[in-house]
């Protein structure tokens, strides 16, 4: 090591706040595969029925645009 350099702290298991990173406990519902089955399937039907909504009702989605746009050049000095 260069002199002056300052060592790489040991790798722990634990985050910034002192809490264990790792594997869920068993029966941990994040740890069930079927549950993160059904929540991708959920996700994924929800992402769908969004793109349909926002193509079935343009005029919601250009009205959108538009307010982010407005909500945009407020904040510009």
């Amino acid at each position: 090591m260069p002199e002056g350099a300052v060592p790489a702290p040991e790798p722990t298991d634990l985050d910034p706040s002192g809490l264990e990173i790792g594997r869920c406990s068993p029966g941990h519902p994040a740890d069930d595969p079927e549950r993160l089955r059904q929540r991708a399937v959920f996700l994924r039907e929800l992402a769908e029925a969004r793109a349909l909504l926002a193509r079935a009702t343009p005029w919601r989605t250009s009205s959108a645009r538009l307010r982010a746009r407005l909500r945009q050049t407020t904040f510009w000095v």
